[in-house]
């Protein structure tokens, strides 16, 4: 009789160790991370395509447009995370 009751209480360990397996990671399709770069336009933060800047004495800048305001570029969503650049003409970008 004793082996009776311990049937059902093993199948109730199985089931609740399956319970936290789980393959959703292995098969779910994960997104590409998006390298992005940022402007402030009128006090608010606007992401642009990763400006390919290299280091240097200047500060990476880009146009909206053939004659569009010129904007500083940062890293991040900081004031303190501007780009450098070797150039001091302005990447023309389309908004």
């Amino acid at each position: 009789m004793k082996k009776l009751f311990l049937i059902p209480a093993m199948a109730l360990l199985v089931v609740l160790g399956m319970s936290f397996t789980s393959l959703g990671s292995e098969t779910d399709i994960q997104p590409e991370p998006v390298a992005n770069d940022y402007v402030l336009l009128n006090g608010s933060w606007q992401s642009i395509p990763e400006q390919a800047c290299d280091p240097g004495g200047e500060i990476c800048q880009v146009q909206f447009g053939e004659n569009g305001p010129v904007y500083d570029v940062y890293d991040e969503m900081d004031r303190n995370t501007r780009k450098s650049s070797t150039s001091e003409d302005p990447t023309i970008i389309n908004p």
